[in-house]
């Protein structure tokens, strides 16, 4: 499966949805679409890298690559000054860029469910950040803004199955746990109320135009 490279004459494209698409790739042309403000890939299960010719959306502030193979956020990413939400979840990341912080407007950020293990200093820097959700299971370092900030929000879920060389740590207070695990749920469903939910057996590709 493919986006049409022709899709990048939608000048007045505002919404884009290609979830459950089993996209291989993503044609350089969409970045020509600067009118762009939600962009939805989810589950396309092998999709690992975006053209650089992403960075021209400007006006993005939706980007959902959860469910994909990306290695790390990417560098197109690092460039949509406008971006106000990222969900990044179930990929393959270890760490996050240091300049992150590029991200100037970026209010929520979805990493869990990928191993990160080092969340940089620069993310200080996110000044308009509300809520962080991260898997804590490889994570090492977190700087001490992040979690005594109380205008963030910040939900560590342990979810990676990963081999402990202590069992203890493993050992998990399991009610704290689920709660824990139910406040992220609230939280993540009320805040995405407009991510699509078809099982992944269908294709479905969404456009939204003002023309």
């Amino acid at each position: 499966m493919y986006v049409c490279s022709s899709t990048g004459k939608l000048l007045n494209l505002r919404e884009l949805n290609v979830n459950y698409n089993k996209l291989l790739s993503i044609p350089a042309e969409l970045g020509e679409c600067v009118n762009l403000e939600h962009l939805e890939m989810t589950a396309n299960t092998h999709l690992a890298e975006l053209p650089f010719e992403l960075s021209n959306l400007k006006k993005l502030q939706h980007l959902d690559l959860a469910e994909n193979k990306f290695p790390s956020i990417p560098i197109c990413v690092l460039r949509m000054e406008s971006l106000k939400c990222l969900d990044i979840s179930n990929n393959a990341l270890r760490d996050l860029p240091e300049d992150i912080d590029r991200l100037e407007a970026l209010e929520m950020l979805f990493l869990h469910r990928n191993a990160v293990r080092y969340v940089p200093m620069s993310t200080n820097n996110l000044l308009h950040l509300k809520m962080l959700v991260i898997s804590a299971d490889q994570l090492y370092s977190l700087p001490s803004h992040l979690v005594d900030n109380p205008k963030i929000k910040l939900i560590r879920l342990y979810d990676n199955p990963i081999k402990a060389e202590d069992e203890e740590e493993m050992n998990m207070d399991a009610e704290a746990q689920d709660t824990h695990e139910k406040e992220f749920m609230k939280t993540y469903i009320e805040s995405l109320q407009d991510r699509d939910t078809q099982p992944s057996y269908t294709t479905k590709v969404s456009l939204s135009c003002l023309l």
